[in-house]
């Protein structure tokens, strides 16, 4: 991977972080909502709101190991590179 590859992928990164953060986020806020903020009186919409909480709370987990694989494979290339980089600069000393 070249320098710009691993920059770039160190930018997803962040955005999938910044992506599990507002997924977080945006779970209180549903449960809030239907729970503390309104009166939802159709047993229909509370269950909908309910099920919209636990699907983004599924959705973190998920998006957290993306984040993971992310962070390994940012890790993995950045050793290679740096382990390239060594050689180079071992060879050119000779």
């Amino acid at each position: 991977m070249t320098r710009d590859g691993l920059n770039t992928l160190k930018e997803i990164e962040r955005k999938v972080s910044k992506l599990r953060e507002e997924a977080e986020r945006l779970r209180a806020r549903i449960i809030n909502f239907y729970r503390d903020e309104e009166d939802v009186l159709d047993q229909e919409a509370h269950i909908r709101l309910s099920y919209a909480g636990a699907a983004v709370q599924d959705a973190v987990p998920c998006i957290t190991d993306a984040l993971l694989g992310l962070q390994k494979a940012y890790d993995a290339e950045k050793a290679l590179m740096d382990t390239y980089d060594g050689l180079l600069n071992n060879k050119s000393n000779e």
